[in-house]
């Protein structure tokens, strides 16, 4: 669903609200790791704008991967608001402020 459709809702009275809640977060979409003898004449067929991203996961352990961070804006039944995509080395903050729609009561996001 686009923003635009949201705002189509909206203007229809078909969403009504007092105030709004946005829930942001990222996901990490993992691209292809550069490989010797791959592609075209042995060249690297690794994305150059992706990078290396490193997420500590519930079991303790550091998990490492290769490629970009998805970032969403979401409301509080899950329609997205605003998306932002960059590279995986590059921290969820740097994104949070970019994220934000204006008409927020509150914002939640995980570190």
């Amino acid at each position: 669903m686009t923003y635009y459709s949201v705002a189509l809702l909206a203007e229809q009275g078909l969403i009504v609200r007092a105030g709004e809640v946005s829930i942001i977060d990222a996901s990490v979409i993992e691209a292809k790791n550069c490989r010797l003898n791959k592609g075209v004449d042995g060249q690297c067929t690794q994305d150059p704008e992706a990078a290396w991203n490193v997420k500590n996961g519930s079991d303790g352990k550091r998990k490492s991967t290769y490629g970009f961070k998805g970032h969403l804006n979401v409301d509080e039944d899950g329609f997205i608001k605003k998306t932002d995509f960059g590279s995986g080395n590059v921290h969820d903050s740097q994104y949070f402020e970019g994220l934000l729609t204006g008409n927020e009561e509150a914002a939640y996001a995980d570190s």
